[in-house]
């Protein structure tokens, strides 16, 4: 691997996380899935969501969602933003389904054709309202991370 591309200087930056799924394989454990975050002060901003092809609409996105807001809650962020393709009503729903609402527009977002993508959040993380609500949701579909609310108060 070239260490001096932007995917390896990528993984290499402190404000940037990965989150990788991972199922048993053949030969070994296969990467099935992945977000990506940057932090910058108190706000997370997902990058990417990536779901194998044949894979997709099994919940994986969500449960790579779930363990975003609970890093996003580790580093006592407030609110956690993403962009998604206008077209993609998909994947605006699921990120309906986590609270977040559409914030704005970035018209001409991406470059391959032009498409203007949503600006999604969800805001007020460090309430007990919002932590509430996305704590029932992790028990619902990926108990196995670790309660937001103990995340909250780590460290208090």
């Amino acid at each position: 691997m070239d260490h001096n591309s932007p995917f390896h200087t990528e993984l290499e930056s402190r404000l940037a996380r990965y989150l990788v799924a991972v199922r048993p394989g053949p030969e070994g454990e296969e990467v099935i899935g992945y977000a990506g975050l940057w932090f910058v002060l108190d706000e997370a901003h997902v990058t990417s969501v990536a779901v194998r092809g044949d894979l997709r609409r099994t919940g994986i996105a969500r449960r790579l969602l779930l363990a975003a807001c609970g890093l996003a809650l580790e580093r006592r962020c407030i609110l956690l933003t993403l962009e998604v393709r206008a077209s993609n009503k998909g994947a605006q729903r699921l990120y309906e389904t986590l609270g977040m609402h559409r914030a704005g527009i970035r018209r001409g977002y991406y470059s391959d054709n032009r498409e203007d993508a949503w600006l999604m959040t969800v805001e007020g993380l460090d309430t007990p309202a919002v932590r509430a609500r996305l704590d029932a949701l992790r028990r619902q579909y990926a108990p196995g991370i670790p309660s937001f609310e103990e995340m909250a108060h780590d460290g208090d």
